[in-house]
């Protein structure tokens, strides 16, 4: 017997592993349809792609922050090294001696299609995150979430004077349109699958016994600088995946495309959704994605009884500080918090041998192989 329930555990046996990962397949699935009808019409079709790209951007800040509780303010910065990684490899050759004529030559000559660019974007975001994890990944709290902002920082300072690799703060342009919407959904489906299965795996479950007990893991053996480790690298790559789509989308980014507006994006969907849980950024996302284009409707008028009405510029990014604010306050955890759509078996239950027993009947004997006892006098 196979029924959905929404629970925030999972067995940690295989078959409940499957069923977890499986909950939030169906999940991607559910976004997926309802993606590719909106993706029917004109005017949504590149709404529906930047959804699909920020959801998978949004599970990768779950997958660290979820698992670890420690909130990360550079995030943005992975995203931002896979979109110029995976750009730049896709980038025509012709295109890289008119656009980037100082590139060393090793990427001047090499060009890439969709999927290696998207395995470029994640391996270089991931890089960074193993260079710099074992530095940031021994603090804790508030110290590792500023530490992270630094990470943002440097990073965005980094592409805007590497001038022969990014062009500098001017922007990069020439990077083809592949970015499609079976591309996109694709993609996102197998992020789910990878972020559900490292969930509910024992480095999953060791991460967040570290970040609920961390000194009785410790002690138990548990490494909390590796326990955290595995989780920022996963997540700078699922990020990096996310900016190599990004950057095939937009075909033209600079530096500033990837800094403080778009970590707020990120953080207001994974906390409205829900940072414990896949299914919660999948809802998260979806939450704020119409929140946004409402109001952008909005803003550039909307008639109403013949009155075209205009709302002030950037109420959109004030909708998501009032959206972050009541969520913080009346239901801090999210949405659905840590809890996720799980499919679960159920063996039925065994039917009797017999006709049932009525109340009060004398219960027959029982038949057994042994002999029976026989009676002793005492002389």
């Amino acid at each position: 017997m196979v029924r959905l329930a929404l629970r925030s555990d999972s067995p940690p046996d295989l078959l409940g592993r499957l069923g977890a990962t499986a909950g939030a397949l169906l999940a991607a699935g559910v976004v997926t349809l309802l993606g590719g009808l909106l993706f029917l019409a004109p005017t949504m079709a590149e709404i529906v792609l930047l959804f699909g790209i920020n959801a998978i951007l949004v599970i990768g800040f779950q997958v660290f922050v979820g698992n670890t509780g420690i909130v990360s303010f550079g995030h943005v910065a992975f995203m931002a090294v896979g979109a110029y990684a995976g750009g730049i490899a896709a980038m025509p050759v012709l295109d890289k001696e008119v656009v980037l004529p100082d590139l060393p030559g090793a990427l001047a000559g090499t060009e890439v299609g969709f999927l290696p660019a998207l395995l470029v974007g994640g391996a270089a975001a991931a890089l960074l995150a193993l260079l710099t994890g074992p530095a940031l990944m021994r603090l804790s709290g508030a110290a590792a979430s500023i530490a992270t902002l630094g990470l943002l920082i440097i990073v965005s300072n980094v592409l805007a004077q590497a001038t022969p690799l990014t062009r500098g703060p001017q922007s990069l342009f020439g990077v083809p349109e592949n970015t499609t919407f079976i591309g996109v959904y694709a993609s996102l489906a197998v992020v789910v699958a990878l972020s559900a299965w490292f969930k509910w795996s024992g480095a999953g479950l060791r991460a967040r016994a570290v970040r609920d007990q961390p000194a009785a893991a410790e002690a138990a053996g548990v490494s909390v600088l590796r326990s955290r480790l595995w989780a920022f690298v996963l997540s700078a790559f699922i990020t990096g995946v996310a900016g190599a789509l990004y950057a095939q989308l937009l075909t033209a980014f600079s530096p500033g495309s990837f800094y403080i507006p778009q970590l707020v994006l990120v953080i207001a969907m994974a906390i409205v959704g829900g940072v414990g849980g896949i299914s919660g950024a999948l809802l998260g996302t979806a939450v704020i994605t119409v929140i946004n284009e409402v109001l952008r409707k909005v803003e550039s008028g909307v008639p109403i009884a013949g009155v075209e009405i205009h709302a002030p510029s950037g109420i959109s990014f004030a909708a998501l500080g009032v959206a972050l604010i009541l969520m913080l306050r009346w239901r801090p955890s999210g949405l659905l918090g840590a809890s996720e759509v799980q499919v679960e078996t159920r063996a039925p239950a065994p039917a009797e041998a017999g006709p049932a027993r009525v109340a009060g009947a004398a219960v027959p004997p029982v038949a057994t192989d042994r002999p029976p006892a026989e009676a002793t006098v005492e002389e």
